[in-house]
């Protein structure tokens, strides 16, 4: 099965303390999750560039022959980033532990990095990818989005859960706000065992329509308190009420055209930005209004000459994303529009970032 991918930040800047900082940097440990035995587990590594020169992946290493690496031979520039790909055959049955030992051109010292896992003859049915981990607990996610909410809605999000301490924990989110609802099953999870958070959304307990965004956080263990290694974040978009005048009008109505509803931006690579645009037009026959423009990432800008476009003109919409902002949210890119548009009274804008290679 395959994993997501867990990204491993690496501060690659002085080669004679390279080892310690990415000792104090990287997840001592990363989890496979649950193996089908006579399967194979895999998860991925991504190592990024960060000092000011090219660097090697020298060699990888592993504990076992019954996990292999795989890494590209190319150097990887300033900014650049490399995936380890890793894959475990699961001979035998119960837990793992594997240790995996990067080397790579700005130091002769390995750095270690923990692979657990468990081997089962069949998966317990909270069982997933859990690619986001807050100290001993693993999550399949740790951003919901709620999108498309009507006034009177009551949608549900999942996050699964995993215990990856030693110790029973009862999972619970912390600071909801009186719109948001959240309860575990089963409410209390043995070492290795998995589970399930439901949150819950009610509408009507929300005064504006539009984007609104939360963070909260997730409870380690009793007393826990509250920080950017614990957040996860929730978002939500509440529709307007349907106007029926302009359906009624709807041969007077205006009406929005877009080139497209995503944006395909280049990789940062040290960049302080990128920048792209689209074009919206209206080809209705009274004034479009752009009622709205809202983001749901705060590293993503958006610049619009005119919140009014005339029937028969266009407008450009600019949309930067900025790199000093990339790390404060997990939300993903993406723009949210309210026109008066009857048929396009809500559009969602997609920013795609190019991978760097």
């Amino acid at each position: 099965m395959r994993y997501k991918s867990y990204i491993i930040s690496w501060l690659l800047c002085i080669p004679m303390a390279l080892s310690a900082q990415q000792t104090g940097l990287l997840p001592r440990e990363v989890s496979m999750g649950q193996v089908e035995w006579y399967g194979e587990g895999r998860t991925t590594l991504e190592l990024k560039n960060t000092s000011q020169e090219a660097i090697k992946i020298t060699n990888v290493l592993t504990s076992t022959s019954l996990m292999k690496a795989q890494w590209p031979r190319d150097a990887i520039s300033t900014g650049g980033t490399a995936e380890i790909v890793l894959t475990y055959r699961a001979d035998l049955l119960g837990r793992f532990e594997k240790a995996v030992r990067v080397f790579t051109s700005l130091s002769n010292e390995p750095i270690e990095v923990k692979i657990t896992g468990d081997v089962v003859t069949e998966k317990d049915d909270y069982s997933g990818d859990f690619p986001y981990r807050v100290g001993d607990i693993w999550l399949s996610t740790d951003n919901l989005e709620f999108d498309d909410v009507s006034r009177g809605d009551r949608p549900l999000q999942v996050i699964s859960v995993k215990n990856g301490g030693k110790t029973l924990y009862h999972p619970e989110l912390m600071h909801l706000p009186k719109y948001l609802s959240s309860w575990a099953e089963p409410d209390k999870l043995l070492p290795g065992r998995t589970g399930k958070l439901y949150v819950m959304l009610n509408s009507d307990m929300m005064e504006d329509y539009g984007l609104k965004q939360e963070r909260v956080y997730l409870s380690r263990f009793p007393g826990d308190k509250v920080g950017a290694d614990n957040e996860v974040d929730i978002s939500s978009v509440i529709l307007p009420p349907f106007d029926t005048t302009s359906v009624i009008q709807s041969a007077l109505a205006p009406m929005l055209e877009m080139d497209r509803t995503e944006l395909d931006l280049p990789p940062l690579k040290g960049k302080s930005k990128v920048s792209g645009s689209l074009i919206l037009k209206n080809v209705g026959k009274s004034s479009l209004e752009i009622r709205s423009l809202q983001v749901f990432h705060p590293a993503v800008n958006v610049r619009l000459g005119q919140m009014k476009i005339a029937p028969g003109r266009s407008q450009k919409l600019h949309i930067s994303v900025l790199s000093k902002y990339m790390k404060q949210s997990r939300s993903r890119l993406r723009v949210l529009m309210i026109t008066n548009d009857p048929k396009h009274s809500k559009m969602i804008i997609d920013v795609r970032m190019g991978k760097e290679k």
